[in-house]
């Protein structure tokens, strides 16, 4: 994907949407391209972020 066309930025969320969908609002969130893995103890980040990882 050119990231010059105008519609790159609208087609890249779309598509970090569908990869996350199970994640975002839970433990993610993303907007562009940052994304913040969000936990309550190390244990759970360190599950979050493997679940992350086999999303991508």
């Amino acid at each position: 994907m050119l990231f010059g066309l105008k519609n790159a930025g609208a087609t890249y969320q779309r598509m970090i949407d569908i990869v996350f969908k199970n994640q975002r609002g839970r433990n993610l969130e993303a907007y562009a391209d940052d994304i913040l893995v969000k936990s309550q103890s190390m244990k759970e980040h360190l599950a979050d972020l493997r679940e992350t990882f086999d999303a991508l």
